[in-house]
């Protein structure tokens, strides 16, 4: 994959490699985990009027920096079923959008670190 997530003491860190690095300039995107408002596990579905900043647009991979609905998004991900969608407030994107191998974990650890976020089990 081209981000690993890693875990910080205090910020949720995606390290960036590959083409998504070359096309977004960037290594790494830091997130304070106070900066999370939720944490969604959902299929994407990614929207024909969204708007690439830079990044990577293909049948079977979407990567880069989107405007979709007059909101900023970072998107990395081949599987839309796969991932985990962070809801931001007060940080440079509104939504990242990251695949993971194990999408449920990967939210359940997300939420062990922010216990600022209301229980959002149904």
């Amino acid at each position: 994959m081209s981000v690993q997530i890693e875990f910080g003491d205090t910020s949720l860190i995606l390290n960036i490699s590959g083409k998504t690095m070359v096309t977004t300039l960037r290594k790494k995107i830091e997130i304070p985990y106070n900066s999370v408002e939720e944490v969604q596990i959902s299929n994407f579905k990614f929207p024909l009027t969204a708007v690439k900043r830079t990044g990577i647009t293909t049948i079977g991979y979407k990567a880069g920096i989107f405007i979709i609905d007059k909101k900023k998004y970072f998107l990395s991900y081949h599987d839309a079923n796969k991932v985990a969608i962070l809801g931001l407030k007060g940080f440079e994107f509104d939504k990242i959008v990251v695949e993971s191998e194990d999408p449920e974990q990967l939210e359940k650890n997300i939420l062990m670190r922010c216990s600022h976020i209301i229980d959002q089990t149904p």
